[in-house]
Formats: structure tokens, sequence, C-alpha cells
């Protein structure tokens, strides 16, 4: 099949129940994705948690201060409408299950607010493949694989898995394919602190399948809210930037926004929050991938100005990335 270059639009982790401004961060991609007539647009999860934030089946013990707060100070944010208008895109859309969007509900509900049909999917666009894939897996103590539930998860320490069914698809979608494949998930896919813990066998697979001719190109991923990339037997792994924000947690807690933004948003102060939105335009085409960053800054103080040593960006990176 011939394949054309093709043009989307892409953010992640746009934390709508923590950010007091998400409707502008939304609304900034939205608009800039209309002047760039990109050929689809795609966010890579924790968008908003799906249902109200009553009901958490996570141990006390374990449960962090962001699903405490979330209990305590449900977000007054539109959902539905800011949804809608992902939905309404005039352009073909697409979601990625995020692990924030299960902290409350289950997939199936997720997945009906969001319009999904399938928790893992595939589409074509222009001759490219691409598959949209479904981490949010834990593995009990007797070794079985389970779906997030209603928060369930934080009493688990062995995650994200990728679990045995959506294997076999990824395998026949991989071998049955003759055109080049880019693939979308929310956790990161090679190894790492907080990449899926079969990653192993997912680049097995890759492997077998760049060895019979066929075309494992990028993985795309969002979830640890940094800006990434590398390469791995031959695939590349890009972790693109959250939209809002890094999440840092109880130690560097600041007020940074007026007493009535943070009395209604309480998790903002546990963030290192962009001044910007943040998101992505990829290109790809025959020779390889251009990614159009946005560069930015922190909203003070910075991670520097509190004293913070982890490598943070404010920014996406423009990157090019030759196959």
């Amino acid at each position: 099949m011939h394949y054309s270059n093709v043009k989307f639009g892409i953010f992640t982790d746009l934390h709508l129940d923590i950010m007091h401004d998400g409707r502008i961060r939304l609304d900034t991609f939205i608009e800039q994705m209309k002047k760039e007539d990109v050929d689809f647009i795609i966010q890579l999860g924790d968008f908003c948690y799906p249902e109200d934030t009553s009901k958490c089946l996570c141990s006390e013990k374990n449960m962090p201060i962001n699903l405490k707060n979330a209990m305590r100070v449900p977000a007054d944010v539109p959902k539905i409408e800011l949804l809608e208008k992902f939905n309404k895109f005039f352009k073909p859309h697409y979601h990625v299950l995020g692990n924030h969007e299960f902290d409350f509900c289950s997939k199936e509900q997720a997945m009906k607010l969001y319009g999904m049909d399938k928790r893992y999917y595939s589409f074509i666009c222009k001759g490219w493949k691409f598959l949209v894939l479904d981490g949010n897996n834990f593995k009990t103590k007797t070794g079985e694989l389970k779906d997030y539930y209603y928060g369930d998860y934080f009493d688990s320490e062995d995650l994200p898995y990728i679990d045995s069914e959506q294997m076999e698809w990824i395998e026949k979608e991989l071998l049955e394919s003759d055109i080049p494949i880019i693939i979308f998930s929310h956790q990161p896919l090679n190894e790492g602190p907080r990449g899926i813990k079969n990653a192993d066998e997912l680049s097995n697979l890759f492997i077998k399948a760049n060895r019979s001719g066929k075309k494992v190109r990028l993985c795309i991923n969002g979830h640890t809210h940094v800006d990434r990339l590398e390469c791995d037997k031959g695939v590349y792994y890009y972790t693109l930037n959250s939209m809002s924000n890094h999440w840092i947690g109880t130690k560097f807690a600041k007020h940074r926004f007026s007493d009535e933004i943070e009395e209604a948003f309480p998790n903002l102060q546990y963030t290192f929050p962009y001044k910007s939105p943040l998101y992505a335009i990829v290109e790809l085409n025959s020779k390889g991938a251009y990614i159009k960053g946005k560069s930015g800054e922190f909203i003070k103080p910075s991670p520097l100005d509190m004293g913070c040593d982890e490598d943070l960006s404010a920014s996406v990176q423009d990157r090019e990335i030759l196959w």
C-alpha cells in the first residue's frame, strides 16, 4: 500500500480536575489544530475523571493526596462540554486511556464517556497504521492481571502491564501489516521506572515484526510529564510532556494562585504548573518523523527556584527522527 505524508496534533495529561485553566488549554490546542489543518487529533490519557469522585476502592493507607483531595473537593469543571469540543473536531479524533481515568470508575464507564468502542484499537490514515494500546492493568499476588478499577491499582506495586489478550492482538496487527506502524499509549512501552513491566515481551514482538519486513517506527506516550526521546533495538520511544504541569507531590507544595482558585483546585499546589499549554504537531513521511513542539516556562516559583534538582522542562522540544 502506498503511504503519504501525514500530520497530526497530539497532547497528553491535561488533568482537568487538577488545573483551573484546563478549558483555556484545550481551546488553545483545538484552535491551533484547525489552523494547522492536521489529519487527526489524539489525546494520550489523563484527560479528566470520567465520573464523580465519591467512590474509590484504594485502601486509606495507600491513597495518594490527589485522590483524597478529589474526594473532599470535587472539581467544578464542564467535562462533558470540553469532551464534546474535542470529539466534535472537524477531523478524526482519538482517545487513549490513562491511569487516572480509573481512579473513580471502571474502564467501561470511561470508554462510554469518551465514546470509545474498544479499550485498544487500530486505525489507518494515509497508508499509515496507528495502534492505540491500553496499559492499565496490574498483577495480583496470585499472578492474575486485572483492569484498573476505582483506584484499586494504588494498592499494587506490580504494574503496569499489557495483558495477554492485547499482546496477541498486537502481534496479529503487526504481522499482517505491510505499511509503517506508529503506536500510541499512555504509559511508556520501553523499560523504565514507570513503563510497562512486560516491555521485553512487547519489544520482542517489534523485533519479530521488523525482521519479517514490517516497519514499527515510533511509539508515543505520555504519563511521566517529561519531554524525552529514546531508541531501543531500532524502535523510537517518544515521551510527550504534559499539556499542563509536572506533578511533584507534597515535598514542594506551593500556593501560586488566589485563595479562591487554590480552594477550588487543592491539588494545584502539588504541581509545577506550565504557563502555556503544551502539545505537539507530528509530521510523518518516508524519511522520518518531525515533531514541532512548543517552548514554554514554569509559573513562578520554578523547580529551580524551589531547590528541585530534577531535570524538568516546561517545553516540548522540536525533534527530527530519521528512520
